[in-house]
C-alpha cells in the first residue's frame, strides 16, 4: 500500500505543478522558470509568454532582464522581433545599465544599430516607491520635480537624475504646526516655485519661493538648490482655497483657481510682482481639474463639465486679452486636459471615448482647433497631469492601485469564505470605494472616482449596480468626497459623508433616482466619521473622529449622546451598536455592544497581541454574529476576516485574507459580503517622442 501511494505521488507531482500556475510564484521564481523553459526544454514560445508577463511587473530590474531573455528567444525565430525587444529595453529601461549594455552587445552581434530609434515613442517610469507625490510639476529643463513631502507637509524638490530630495520649507512636524504645502509649479526660468500653503486653520494662501541658481562647482550635490525665504503672494479672507495651475510664459503671472467662501470658483491671474488679481472667468460650484497657458501666453486652456447635472467634461480656450472663449474639444465622452505642447501646435488631453482612458492630441492654430483629435497613446489610465518640459517630455502621475470594491461568498452554516473575492465590476478596475447593499438586496451602491484627479478632488460618481444583471446607473450628486454610504430603510435615499459646493462638511442624503443631494447635518468640525439610519429613517446615528456617537432627530435637530466611540456598526434590528475601543495604556482593542438607546456596554472581545487592530465591523444578517477585520498574523497590510458570537464565545477565523480591507458590508441574504480592499501606490512617468511636430521644433521651448 505504501508503495502504491508513493507511485501516485510521483504521478501527481507534475499535475500539481500545472495546477498551481506561475503567477502564484514570485517574479524571481517566474524568471527562473522561464529561463529553464528556454535553455533546458527549448520551449521558446512558452518562455516568451512568461518573459513578457514578467516585463509588465513593477520590478524594473526583472522586467528589463526578462525582455533581454525574450530577445534571445526571438533570435531563434527571426531578427525583427528580437530587435524590437532589445530596443524596448533601451527606450524604457535606460536606468538598468547592465542589461542595456548586454542588449547593445546582442544588437551588435546581429549586425543591427546599437541604439534604438531616437524618434520612437517611449514611456519611462521616473519615480516610484515611498514618498511619491503627484501634485507637483517638472522644471522646464526636466532636471527637478517639485512635490510635497508627505512626512512633514513641506514643499520639496527632487533631482531626477540622482534621486536626491531636498525640502524647501522647514515648518516642523505636523503636530507642532498643523501647516502644509499643496499644489506646486516651477517658473519658466526654473528659478521660482509657486505653491499653495495651508495654515493650522486650513486658510490657504499663494506663496512663491526662489531657487538660487547653482554654479558649475555645485554640480549635482546632495545639498540641492539653495533657497530664499518664501513670499506670500496672495491671501484673502474671502477665499476658501487657492490652487496654482501654471506660470505665464514670461514668468510675470500665475494662473490659479480661487474657491470663494460663497461657493463660487474663479479662474484668475495673480501678478508675481505685487499679488494683484485679475479675474478671467467666474464659475459656479463646478471647477476645472487642469488649466494651462498656451506657450505664447495668449490663451488659457481648461476642462470643465458644461452640464450641471452630468460629470462629462469638455475642453475650452479663453483668450487672455478679452476672455473670449471657444470650445476646443466637445464630445459626449469625458475629456480631461493634460497640457499644451511647448511648440504651441497641439493640446494633449485624456478621453474615455473608446471606453478606455486614452491620450489624444488636437492641433491648434491661433486659438482654434484644426481637424479631428489624433490618438497618441492607448490606455494611459487614470493619470495626474503634471506638465511638459521644454524638450516635449510629458510628466504625469499614475495611481497603481488595486484598491477596489470586491464581493465574496460565505457559507451560511459555518460563515467560512467559499470563494476568492472578485471585483464588483470589470469596468474601471481600481476605482471604486464605499459599497453598501440596498435593503432588498437587489442593488449595490458604491462611489467611483476613476478619472484624472491631479488638480483637486474630482466630483464623485455614485453608481447603483444591479446585483442580478450587473447593469449600472450613474448619479452625479453635487457633493465632493462622498464616502461611507448607507441605504435608507425604505431604499429611497443613500446617506453619505461629504462636502458641499461651499466646502461645508456634513452628512448628505442622496436621492437614488435623481442624484439630488441634501445636507441633513452640517458639522463645523468637518464631515463625520461614520453614520447610520434609525429604523424609521427619521433619525441618524453619527460620530466624529474623536466621538461620541450621537442620535440626531432630522425633523427637530435635537441630538442625544449614546456612548463614546468613533467607529460603530448598527445591528439589523436597530437595537444594538457594536463599538471597538482602543486602550492606549494596555495597547489593546476591545469590542463591545451597547444598546442603541444608550446604556451599559458589554465587552465581547479584547485583542492584545502586538499589531492587532480592528479595521471594520459588520453584523451578520441574522444578528447572531459580529464580523470584524484585524491585521494579519504575518503582515499588517493584510486583513483577516473573523467573527464572534454576540451572545458570547470564542472568535473564529473565516478563512478570508485580503490586502487592507475596509468598509465591510453584509448582503441581506447573509451569504455575500462587499468590501473595499487593496493598497494604493503612486508613480511618476514621462512620455517622450509622441508628438511628431515636436521633433522638428525641439529646443525652442517657451518664450522667455
Amino acid at each position: 500500500m505504501k508503495l502504491w501511494w508513493f507511485v501516485v505521488w510521483l504521478v501527481a507531482l507534475p499535475l500539481c505543478a500545472a495546477l498551481f500556475p506561475a503567477q502564484t510564484r514570485s517574479p524571481a521564481h517566474q524568471l527562473q522558470q522561464a529561463i529553464d523553459l528556454m535553455e533546458t526544454k527549448g520551449d521558446c514560445p512558452a518562455a516568451i509568454r512568461l518573459f513578457e508577463q514578467i516585463a509588465k511587473g513593477p520590478d524594473r530590474a526583472l522586467a528589463a532582464r526578462s525582455l533581454l531573455y525574450a530577445g534571445l528567444c526571438y533570435e531563434k525565430t527571426g531578427r525583427d522581433k528580437a530587435q524590437k525587444a532589445y530596443e524596448r529595453v533601451i527606450r524604457e529601461f535606460a536606468d538598468q545599465r547592465d542589461v542595456v549594455a548586454e542588449v547593445r552587445v546582442r544588437l551588435s552581434a546581429l549586425g543591427l544599430p546599437a541604439t534604438a530609434d531616437a524618434s520612437a515613442m517611449a514611456v519611462r517610469r521616473v519615480w516610484a516607491g515611498p514618498g511619491v507625490d503627484v501634485l507637483g510639476a517638472p522644471s522646464p529643463d526636466g532636471r527637478y520635480l517639485s512635490y510635497v513631502d508627505r512626512a512633514t507637509g513641506d514643499l520639496a524638490v527632487r533631482e531626477l537624475a540622482t534621486g536626491t530630495n531636498r525640502r524647501l520649507t522647514n515648518k516642523g512636524s505636523w503636530a507642532e504646526s498643523g501647516e502644509f504645502a499643496e499644489f506646486s509649479i516651477i517658473s519658466p526660468d526654473g528659478a521660482q516655485v509657486a505653491y499653495a500653503w495651508a495654515d493650522k486653520d486650513e486658510r490657504y494662501d499663494l506663496r512663491v519661493i526662489r531657487l538660487a541658481p547653482q554654479g558649475p562647482s555645485e554640480g549635482r550635490s546632495q545639498a540641492g538648490p539653495a533657497v530664499s525665504a518664501p513670499r506670500v503672494l496672495y491671501r484673502s479672507e474671502e477665499t476658501e482655497y487657492i490652487q496654482p495651475a501654471d506660470w505665464s510664459p514670461d514668468g510675470k503671472q500665475i494662473l490659479a483657481r480661487l474657491h470663494g467662501r460663497d461657493g463660487t470658483n474663479r479662474i484668475v491671474l495673480v501678478s508675481v510682482a505685487d499679488g494683484s488679481v485679475r479675474i478671467l472667468k467666474t464659475l459656479d460650484w463646478r471647477y476645472p481639474l487642469k488649466m494651462c497657458f498656451s506657450p505664447d501666453g495668449r490663451y488659457v486652456a481648461y476642462d470643465f463639465p458644461p452640464k450641471e447635472n452630468l460629470p462629462e467634461r469638455d475642453i475650452f480656450l479663453s483668450a487672455v486679452d478679452d476672455s473670449r472663449e471657444i470650445p476646443l474639444v466637445e464630445h459626449p465622452a469625458n475629456d480631461f486636459l493634460l497640457g499644451w505642447a511647448p511648440n504651441g501646435t497641439r493640446v494633449l488631453f485624456a478621453s474615455d471615448r473608446t471606453r478606455m482612458l486614452d491620450a489624444w492630441a488636437i492641433q491648434v492654430t491661433n486659438g482654434k482647433p484644426q481637424g479631428s483629435p489624433a490618438l497618441v497613446k492607448q490606455d494611459i489610465g487614470p493619470v495626474y497631469p503634471m506638465g511638459f518640459t521644454r524638450s516635449g517630455s510629458y510628466y504625469y502621475g499614475r495611481s497603481e492601485s488595486r484598491q477596489d470594491v470586491y464581493i465574496a461568498t460565505l457559507d451560511p452554516a459555518t460563515g467560512k469564505a467559499v470563494d476568492s473575492p472578485v471585483p464588483a465590476s470589470r469596468r474601471y478596475v481600481g476605482a471604486r470605494h464605499w459599497p453598501d447593499w440596498s435593503p432588498d438586496g437587489k442593488y449595490l451602491a458604491y462611489v467611483s472616482q476613476w478619472w484624472p484627479a491631479g488638480s483637486g478632488s474630482a466630483p464623485p460618481l455614485l453608481v447603483i449596480q444591479s446585483v442580478e444583471t450587473g447593469e449600472q446607473r450613474t448619479l452625479f450628486p453635487r457633493v465632493s468626497l462622498l464616502s461611507r454610504l448607507r441605504w435608507s430603510p425604505d431604499g429611497r435615499f443613500i446617506l453619505g459623508n461629504g462636502r458641499d459646493h461651499m466646502n461645508r462638511g456634513g452628512l448628505f442624503r442622496v436621492d437614488v433616482q435623481t442624484g439630488e443631494a441634501t445636507a441633513i447635518v452640517y458639522s463645523p468640525r468637518g464631515y463625520p466619521r461614520q453614520a447610520a439610519w434609525s429604523a424609521d429613517g427619521r433619525a441618524v446615528f453619527y460620530s466624529h473622529y474623536d466621538g461620541p456617537i450621537r442620535l440626531r432627530d432630522l425633523a427637530t435637530g435635537q441630538e442625544k449622546e449614546i456612548c463614546p466611540g468613533a467607529i460603530f456598526a448598527l445591528s439589523p434590528d436597530y437595537q444594538w451598536l457594536a463599538v471597538p475601543e482602543f486602550d492606549p495604556l494596555t495597547k489593546s482593542t476591545g469590542l463591545k455592544v451597547v444598546p442603541s438607546t444608550g446604556g451599559q456596554p458589554r465587552e465581547l472581545l479584547r485583542l492584545t497581541e502586538t499589531g492587532a487592530f480592528m479595521l471594520n465591523l459588520a453584523w451578520s444578517a441574522d444578528g447572531r454574529y459580529l464580523l470584524f477585520g484585524k491585521s494579519g498574523a504575518t503582515s499588517q497590510s493584510q486583513t483577516e476576516l473573523w467573527r464572534i458570537p454576540v451572545q458570547g464565545g470564542e472568535p473564529e477565523n473565516l478563512g478570508l485574507s485580503v490586502e487592507r480591507m475596509v468598509e465591510l458590508r453584509v448582503h441581506p441574504d447573509g451569504r455575500r459580503i462587499a468590501f473595499t480592499a487593496g493598497l494604493q501606490r503612486r508613480e511618476i512617468w514621462a512620455m517622450e517622442n509622441f508628438l511628431p511636430a515636436l521633433n522638428a521644433t525641439r529646443g525652442q521651448g517657451r518664450r522667455q
